[in-house]
């Protein structure tokens, strides 16, 4: 596992495709799949201040640098953790 910074991560995965998938304690989480083909998960808000301002559709997708993440995480076929970051 390779915990990354937020601007590593963005240049590695931030042209991933990805998609809203839940909301969970005050953040949106979107998923998408790496041109090598692991899971990855983003997540926006992290406060309710974030979350409220945010515009969101059930439908929404984007890149994860268009998402400004405050986290990410990049699983393998075995959901064994490949990458992260964390920045709230």
């Amino acid at each position: 596992m390779a915990e990354l910074s937020k601007a590593e991560f963005l240049a590695k995965y931030g042209d991933v495709q990805v998609s809203f998938n839940e909301y969970y304690k005050f953040t949106f989480y979107f998923t998408g799949v790496t041109s090598e083909g692991y899971k990855l998960v983003v997540g926006y808000g992290g406060n309710s201040e974030q979350i409220y301002r945010y515009e969101l559709s059930s439908t929404q997708t984007g890149t994860v640098k268009s998402i400004e993440p405050y986290s990410g995480f990049v699983y393998d076929a075995r959901h064994l953790e490949i990458d992260s970051f964390y920045d709230y």
